[in-house]
């Protein structure tokens, strides 16, 4: 029997129009594989926004799960041929991308390499249980990466947070293991060649992190059909967005042609919808008429009227 997965996100309102583009994607991911699905939203958090993922994983791993998938809401699925149930490392516990030199395609510079947790995949277990009880109970010490910090601190990666040298020796390391980043490759930061989910973090303006997330969403479909060299192709454009302004205007082209479609489709329907309802109108008027005669004319007007 297959280890059961809950596939878990949430958010509040302020973060509504990332979710309305996100979590349908990591609704078909889950259905693809048959993990249980676990969307909640909410605005009565008892922490900031940057740990209510915290508060959401400890009431999950008091369920009757094997694992949890936690994936941030600024996170969208690209491609469902991979199960992450083959990602999990036998006797790990807490399952992360490093995002490093030696396993990412880093982009910017300055980059501090560094355990990620936008998208985790944790064994529901004891050890799992006792982690996240110390995370939620840990002193917060202000970092802009909120819970995050607070992980790496608890696992003795100090340097990267800004709180002296890294422990090699904490014993909360004995849990973790590496988890491939093409489960959380961030576009314009640390990136592999064919990601499974693009995580738009360290996006500071909404608008632009939307717009990326927007654009992403609505070609993956297409995107996720084709064969490895040019998902590789597509996915290395994405991620030239921060650097470079054509990009920009490439995106905002390809999503701007995608609603046009959408919208042309749209007024084709609702013209073909306003001519049958138009021949409804005159059905009924012909049916009413003392002169009912089944001309030519009328049969035409009566299959249009079925056709709807």
């Amino acid at each position: 029997m297959r280890p059961s997965v809950c596939l878990l996100t949430a958010y509040d309102s302020v973060q509504q129009p990332l979710a309305a583009l996100t979590v349908p994607r990591m609704q078909a991911f889950a259905e693809a594989h048959g993990y249980e699905k676990r969307v909640i939203h909410g605005d009565d958090w008892k922490r900031p926004r940057g740990w209510l993922k915290i508060e959401v994983i400890r009431a999950a791993l008091e369920d009757n799960f094997d694992f949890v998938l936690w994936m941030d809401v600024d996170a969208i699925v690209l491609r469902n041929d991979v199960d992450v149930r083959t990602a999990a490392v036998n006797d790990a516990h807490l399952h992360m991308a490093w995002h490093g030199p030696d396993t990412s395609e880093i982009l910017a510079a300055d980059f501090v390499p560094h355990y990620n947790s936008g998208v985790m995949l944790i064994r529901v277990h004891d050890w799992s249980r006792e982690f996240f009880r110390q995370l939620w109970e840990a002193d917060e010490f202000p970092h802009p990466w909120f819970e995050q910090a607070t992980i790496l601190q608890l696992l003795g990666y100090d340097e990267c947070v800004g709180l002296g040298p890294d422990r090699p020796d904490e014993p909360n390391r004995s849990g973790i293991a590496r988890l491939d980043t093409a489960w959380n490759s961030i576009p314009g930061l640390a990136t592999v060649p064919d990601p499974i989910v693009h995580h738009y973090a360290g996006i500071s303006n909404p608008s632009t992190r939307l717009r990326m997330v927007e654009a992403d969403a609505m070609t993956a479909p297409l995107r996720e059909r084709l064969d490895a060299p040019l998902r590789q192709a597509f996915a290395r454009q994405f991620s030239l967005w921060r650097e470079d302004a054509a990009m920009r205007d490439w995106v905002t082209a390809e999503r701007d042609s995608a609603l046009a479609e959408l919208q042309s489709v749209a007024a084709e329907r609702h013209g073909f919808l306003a001519e049958r309802d138009d021949a409804r109108v005159q059905l009924a008027a012909v049916r009413n008429s003392t002169s009912w005669k089944l001309t030519a004319p009328l049969r035409w007007t009566r299959e249009l009227f079925h056709r709807g």
